[in-house]
């Protein structure tokens, strides 16, 4: 196949048009508030996740010439206010994007006092007050004559740095009063609120004009969009195998899904459609994980990311519900037989692996790894380095939990390969490692003392503190009594393997 016959080798940049797939209600929604409400245009905020679509859906719903066809009196801006170095220089440069678009119009009256008034807006010696009150006045005299401005602030998130005070109370006044009322599109990967509460905690009431309209990942009817894109592919591409390996390494992301179907149009075209949707996969694994860390970095930098490991993976120490249901409806995680998931699986497998790595959790961290080691290192005594068929074979009602363990490992290895953990333990839960003690509690009653009643309590309390977040509200509470157990608990299991012959963890 050609490089022009891949309709996906542009992917991670604004699609629109016929490319523009998926997404009707949310351009049907914008459009409508912002062109076609009877009460006048209505500030838009349009969020989602990292290259989710946001800078596509509002170009395609304003930017292109359709819609100008449809509405000739729309002077749609684009500004991307990461670009900018101040509020200021912003708004003389919405002024002057759209005088640009002005005189581009035959019926524009671009003389007498719209002039004037443009002319005081990009007149640079003017201060910030008086900028604010030049721009109002210009933009009342656009209306008068009919014409309908529309600013999109692409990248809105970068207003935490280039937003000085009273900065957002100067925007919201342009979308808000009646007088010269413009539309107003903005994009971003934060909620309005955490943009602002950065930039300028007193202003309250600038995301109060807004309607959000949140991007999640594409459904199945989406995904065959997407894929249908290219029609000299799709009976190889729309298979429920391909479809559904889509789904388990994208969850229907239209960035990863773009990045796959790219590699799989423009790799070699022998073999199953199965195959080569494997190879595509592998040959994108670079993007993914390069994407992971971006979303990673953005969780860390607003403080989120410990909520997310926590509600994915636990142990419960600090996430709420209310966590969890903002990571809901902003479609990174997701709802699947009463537990959270990861919008997809492939980000899961990452998530697990960056959890075991991190250090939210020190102390249990620590008690995890310890009895892990000890775990490991009795069995390798007890059946040799390869210790699992030898637990199959003594301990059989082990084999299900050996199972799903070796499960999630295959899967790690599949997506991640060096990165991925060798070792089988670390994809055990305190039941699953309890289970092997207890199993084995003619050794490890020795070194655990107590007996199994005393040390069943303390494994279900640490299990139900370590464990993910039930979506149930009722089964999902943690009290701050049971953390405090679970503290206690991680503490009295470190000071009696320390004072034992037990390995320490590597």
């Amino acid at each position: 196949m050609e490089p022009s016959e891949n309709p996906y080798a542009a992917v991670g940049g604004i699609v629109f048009g016929a490319a523009h797939v998926g997404r009707a209600d949310k351009v049907a929604v914008v459009q409508h508030r912002v062109l076609l409400s009877p009460a006048g245009p209505g500030a838009t905020a349009i969020v989602g996740p990292p290259r989710i679509g946001k800078s596509s859906l509002a170009y395609h719903a304003f930017m292109r010439p359709e819609t100008k066809q449809n509405h000739p009196m729309l002077l749609p801006v684009w500004i991307n206010v990461r670009i900018h170095p101040d509020a200021g220089r912003l708004f003389r440069k919405f002024a002057e994007d759209l005088w640009l678009l002005l005189e581009d119009e035959p019926t524009a009256e671009l003389d007498g006092p719209l002039r004037r008034r443009y002319e005081r807006v990009v007149d640079y010696t003017r201060d910030w007050v008086e900028l604010q009150g030049d721009l109002q006045q210009f933009l009342k005299s656009l209306k008068a004559q009919g014409w309908q401005p529309v600013l999109i602030l692409d990248e809105f998130d970068a207003a935490r740095e280039v937003f000085q005070p009273g900065a957002f109370q100067c925007l919201r006044e342009l979308a808000y009063y009646p007088e010269w009322k413009i539309g107003l599109v903005t994009t971003s990967r934060r909620e309005l609120r955490d943009i602002v509460n950065r930039a300028d905690p007193v202003e309250s009431t600038f995301p109060g004009i807004f309607r959000t309209v949140e991007l999640l990942c594409f459904d199945e009817a989406e995904l065959h969009e997407l894929v249908g894109l290219e029609p000299g592919r799709a009976q190889d591409l729309e298979t429920p195998a391909v479809i559904s390996r889509l789904v388990e390494l994208t969850g229907g992301h239209p960035y990863l899904a773009s990045i796959v179907l790219d590699r799989f149009c423009g790799g070699p075209q022998s073999g199953s459609a199965s195959d080569r949707i494997e190879a595509a996969a592998v040959a994108a694994r670079t993007d993914f994980h390069r994407y992971y860390r971006d979303l990673e970095d953005l969780l860390r930098s607003d403080g989120r990311m410990q909520a997310l490991l926590e509600i994915l993976y636990g142990p419960q120490v600090t996430a709420t519900q209310d966590d969890a249901e903002r990571l809901l409806r902003e479609g990174l995680i997701r709802v699947a037989d009463n537990s959270y998931r990861s919008f997809s699986d492939h980000f899961g497998d990452y998530l697990r692996l960056v959890g075991r790595r991190s250090d939210f959790w020190q102390s249990w961290l620590e008690t995890e790894n310890a009895l892990r080691e000890v775990v490991e290192t009795t069995l390798v005594g007890m059946h040799g380095t390869d210790w699992v068929p030898g637990v199959r074979r003594t301990r059989p009602k082990l084999a299900d939990m050996l199972d799903k363990c070796a499960e999630m490992q295959q899967r790690e290895q599949r997506a991640f390969g060096d990165w991925a953990s060798t070792r089988l333990l670390d994809f055990t839960y305190p039941q699953n490692l309890y289970e092997l003690m207890a199993a084995h509690w003619d050794v490890f009653g020795k070194l655990l003392g107590h007996d199994k009643r005393y040390w069943s309590d303390r494994f279900q309390l640490l299990s139900k503190v370590r464990n993910p977040m039930a979506h149930n509200r009722m089964l999902a509470v943690v009290t701050p009594a049971e953390r405090d157990l679970f503290a206690s608990y991680c503490a009295e299991i470190l000071g009696i393997l320390a004072a034992s012959d037990a390995p320490s963890p590597a």
